[in-house]
């Protein structure tokens, strides 16, 4: 283990017992052998942690670190601290990878000669078992790390996902994700471009991110769901302080996160919508400044000009209502 120097493989693992052995076996049948997998058993209530320690007592390429519950950034950070390897990469412990995921990778940071590599997924489905293709860019070339984060903000083949990348460890010299938070990577991922100067696209689908959570309509309000358009304001105020270059896109995604936020209450039980009330008057406020601009905006579609008009009015919820009624 001492000797492996090119790459870290970092997997926070919890409550996927199901799902790790999948995982694990795709990343230890990589056609790249000189890496070290670190398991992170984050605190797991289930057989997790003992699965990872048989995993480390047959393959000396495996390192296990357990530790108290801190949630997915911890997790990961825990697996930053520790890591040897000259590259970094993620992978989601209910999620897989093909065989020559970093062997095309570290082919493309080789050929083009960057710090960071951005390549594409595969969506799969657990309700309905398909797979469709993701997000992926459409060409190899070099783009700069400005470059990079306009197309992460307004999803132009990519976004803000750890797991799809390959990253210098270097760049996280003096970077983690924010410990207690949910989409911590919308915070991380356009830093991490800026720094890297540089990135090369690697258009080819090497990731199966696993979805596993219901559709927008099922999913339950809770504080975390909040995380996302309160990372989008901060990226704002961030680029409006330092990057200028970066300002027209990170208002887009904050107005897109707010529409997504008004649109999961509009869905949400009368007791959520109760709950939640100063949260939903907060982002019809945030959207309504920015509606001018939104509307003008050229990464908007037309659905998300008109949400955005029917959400400030308030007249989205009433709408909708009529619209399933006259369906039934």
């Amino acid at each position: 283990m001492e000797n492996c120097r090119l790459l870290s493989i970092i997997v926070p693992v919890y409550k996927v017992e199901s799902y790790l052995a999948r995982c694990v076996d795709s990343i230890l049948a990589q056609t790249v052998s000189d890496f070290e997998l670190i398991l992170v058993d984050d605190g797991s209530p289930d057989r997790c942690g003992a699965i990872c320690d048989e995993y480390a007592a047959r393959d000396p390429r495996v390192r296990v670190i357990h530790k108290e519950n801190g949630g997915l950034s911890s997790a990961r950070n825990a697996g930053i601290d520790i890591a040897r390897g000259q590259w970094l990469g993620f992978v989601d412990s209910d999620d897989w990878i093909t065989p020559d995921c970093y062997e095309k990778l570290l082919a493309c940071a080789q050929r083009q000669n960057v710090k960071l590599v951005c390549a594409g997924r595969w969506d799969v489905s657990e309700k309905t078992v398909k797979t469709t293709p993701g997000l992926c860019p459409e060409k190899e070339e070099t783009v700069s790390g400005m470059e990079l984060a306009r197309r992460i903000f307004t999803w132009n083949h990519l976004d803000s996902a750890a797991w799809d990348k390959l990253y210098r460890a270097e760049l996280f010299q003096d970077i983690r994700y924010p410990v207690g938070r949910v989409n911590e990577d919308v915070p991380v991922t356009y830093r991490l471009a800026l720094k890297a100067g540089e990135a090369a696209l690697c258009p080819e689908r090497v990731y199966y991110y696993y979805h596993r959570e219901g559709s927008i309509s099922y999913s339950k309000v809770s504080e975390r769901s909040f995380h996302f358009p309160e990372h989008t304001q901060m990226v704002l105020a961030q680029c409006r302080e330092a990057y200028p270059g970066l300002v027209y896109e990170a208002r887009y995604l904050n107005a897109w996160a707010q529409i997504y936020i008004l649109k999961l209450l509009n869905l949400a039980s009368p007791e959520d919508r109760k709950k939640f009330a100063p949260q939903y008057r907060r982002s019809r406020r945030e959207l309504s400044r920015e509606l001018t601009f939104l509307l003008g905006c050229r990464y908007a579609s037309g659905r998300d000009k008109q949400e955005a008009l029917l959400l400030v009015s308030g007249l989205y919820g009433p709408l909708r209502a009529v619209y399933r009624a006259l369906r039934r």
